[in-house]
């Protein structure tokens, strides 16, 4: 009987691939100390490319998914999620590299590595696609599959099978209370299950029938009291919850729900960048930090950090830093302007707005009022890259589908800054950071600081 062992082949192929990197390395040592007649004790001048190079590889091999089922992933885009990733890894190595020391640039040792790493695992990884091709032509490594239900699921796993012929799934047959318009053999009924399992190989049992169905529970125990593989395709219902992952509490087996997207190694990546460089830019911007500070205390009253109450990941409260760029009485004159509010929902916003002082209007157009926030993303209340942080009385006026922006950790910038800011309506605003939340990555969020830039220096949106 065939088992899935997909976690384990993935640690397998992970670790092969970094045996033949270190065999990337060690080809690549030869072939440039033969090319440039080096001499000295080559290996410890380039160790530390190796070693950096192989933790970028495993970022990057998480974040573009290399090691998932061969049998869900074509050759083209294997092939492309394998250059992007040694892509990805090339440039933070080179960019790590550099900051370390810049004369090993120079050399152009790592451009060899990086073509030799390339060449190889390229070349792994098309042999043993080819291999297990291969291998199911003769009839191996081929699952048969019986489906449990008609009508239009299991219509749709057919479809799904057939214009998928690498997975090298064979369906046998289905089982229904009566014969539908499937073109596979009809088995009879649900109660046909313990001889069809008897007279034929069924590897994978997929149940496309409602769980509430009696008859369908019970060909459930059966199953599994043969110790048989059984998946169900969700009813639209249930469905509507996109992501599951199974979860043991302590002996007890549960299925966890997450409503956006979950990725365990891009969000470690993602707090690790947060950390370098927002710790880096404070050290950098320390003397604009002061400057500007100066300039506040110079020219109003008041102190020059303004800290305010705002909402955080799933409602957890945080003070959240600016430089103060209102007068100290703000608040209580928002009351006041009420009137003159320019967005629509629960957010305020003036664009000549009073209060403003005359630093502080320049802080705004350039943003800069926004760098003490670089203090929470370094203790981790805020992210380099998310939803706005809203204010707790807006949060009390919010819809529920509103509150979905709150899943994750709030940011400086998000889609909305990069959108236009001001110029988008609340409700467009809201759809924005919920499109984010469904559709969060790491690529995702090096793409928005790259567009926040020229935002930025255009002062596009901003009040």
């Amino acid at each position: 009987m065939l088992r899935e062992h997909e976690a384990i082949l993935d640690d397998i192929s992970q670790f092969v691939d970094l045996v033949i990197l270190g065999l990337g390395f060690y080809f690549s040592v030869e072939i440039y100390h033969y090319k440039h007649a080096l001499v000295g004790r080559v290996w410890e001048q380039y160790f530390l490319i190796f070693l950096v190079y192989i933790f970028c590889w495993i970022i990057g091999a998480n974040i573009y998914r290399i090691y998932q089922s061969r049998r869900f992933m074509t050759t083209l885009f294997e092939v492309k999620q394998l250059i992007k990733a040694h892509l990805l890894t090339f440039v933070i190595t080179i960019a790590s590299v550099t900051l370390y020391d810049p004369t090993m640039i120079h050399n152009r040792f790592v451009f060899y590595f990086e073509i030799v790493a390339l060449c190889l695992t390229l070349g792994f990884h098309l042999v043993v696609r080819l291999f297990l091709q291969a291998w199911r032509t003769i009839g191996r490594n081929t699952r048969y599959v019986l489906i449990l239900g008609s009508g239009a699921a299991a219509h749709t796993y057919l479809e799904k099978v057939n214009s998928n012929p690498q997975l090298g799934y064979k369906v046998i047959g289905y089982l229904a209370p009566e014969r539908n318009s499937l073109e596979i053999p009809y088995l009879g009924d649900y109660s046909n299950l313990q001889t069809v399992i008897s007279m034929k190989i069924v590897d994978l049992t997929v149940i496309t029938a409602p769980l509430s169905d009696e008859r369908v529970k019970i060909c459930v125990d059966l199953l599994n009291e043969m110790g048989k593989t059984v998946t169900i395709l969700l009813d639209d219902l249930i469905a509507k919850v996109t992501r599951s992952r199974p979860v043991d509490f302590d002996g007890l087996a549960m299925v966890a729900y997450d409503g956006g997207a979950r990725r365990p190694w891009h969000e470690l990546a993602k707090r690790i960048f947060d950390i370098v460089l927002t710790g880096a830019g404070l050290i950098v911007i320390s003397p604009i930090l002061l400057a500007i500070a100066i300039a506040i205390k110079l020219t109003a009253e008041g102190p020059v950090i303004f800290a305010q109450d705002r909402v955080g990941v799933n409602g957890r409260t945080f003070k959240m830093y600016k430089f103060r760029s209102m007068v100290v009485n703000a608040e209580e004159l928002r009351e006041k302007l009420a009137h003159l509010n320019e967005m629509s929902g629960p957010v305020f916003k003036i664009t000549n707005d009073p209060r403003v002082t005359s630093v502080g209007r320049f802080l705004r157009k350039t943003s800069l009022d926004e760098l003490p926030q670089l203090w929470n993303v370094l203790i981790g209340d805020m992210s380099l890259v998310g939803p706005r942080p809203p204010l707790p009385s807006e949060v009390n006026m919010y819809d529920l589908k509103h509150r979905k922006r709150l899943a994750v950790k709030p940011g400086i910038t998000c889609i909305w800054q990069i959108s236009g800011r001001n110029e988008v309506d609340f409700e467009e605003w809201m759809a924005m950071d919920a499109d984010y939340v469904e559709r969060w990555s790491l690529w995702m969020d090096v793409k928005i600081l790259a567009k926040t830039v020229p935002v930025v220096l255009m002062r596009k949106g901003a009040s």
